[in-house]
């Protein structure tokens, strides 16, 4: 169970790096790497799933990475939480890195809060419901963001799906424990 755990924090850790990580990106943060992260973690997954087989592993974390991605993008609409922080007015500075209440500090990311890309659809509706846009704009925003919300549901179920297919129940377990499947 408490490997499981750190199993668990370690993929939440996990989810929000990307591979397009630059070299002058990762200056200032130390000895961290992650690539060399990102191979643990694979490692420490192959090791709950219990996969001894090669190839096997090939199949497995392909698509794994795939219901990764897929979950990433689910999480993208997450609601803008700044809405409920933000003066009258709206966004005046037009600043994406301010957290809450325009204090700074936070890093823009699904929810307001940092970690992962924002996605386009959701930055938009938000702008306009914050700048008070006509009734028929946020109308049209807002129907783009569920759509688009479905879309991504449905792509995140189809994989986890396919993952599903290769994976023991134990497995399948496994994977729901640390909250990758539902």
């Amino acid at each position: 169970m408490k490997k499981l755990a750190l199993l668990a924090a370690a993929l939440i850790a996990f989810g929000g790096l990307t591979s397009t990580t630059s070299a002058q990106e990762q200056k200032g943060r130390g000895n961290f790497n992650p690539e060399e992260m990102r191979a643990r973690m694979a490692e420490r997954m192959r090791e709950l799933l219990e996969v001894k087989n090669e190839d096997e592993w090939k199949l497995i974390s392909g698509r794994l990475d795939k219901v990764r991605e897929a979950r990433d993008k689910v999480r993208s609409f997450s609601g803008d939480f700044r809405l409920m922080f933000s003066r009258e007015g709206g966004d005046q500075g037009g600043d994406r890195n301010r957290g809450p209440g325009g204090s700074g500090g936070g890093t823009r990311g699904p929810g307001g809060f940092g970690g992962g890309t924002p996605n386009p659809d959701v930055e938009a509706f938000s702008k306009a419901v914050q700048n008070k846009a006509p009734t028929e704009e946020i109308k049209q925003r807002m129907a783009r963001v569920r759509d688009a919300r479905k879309a991504a549901e449905a792509d995140y179920e189809k994989v986890s799906e396919e993952l599903r297919q290769l994976l023991t129940v134990r497995q399948e377990a496994a994977l729901v424990a640390i909250g990758l499947l539902k």
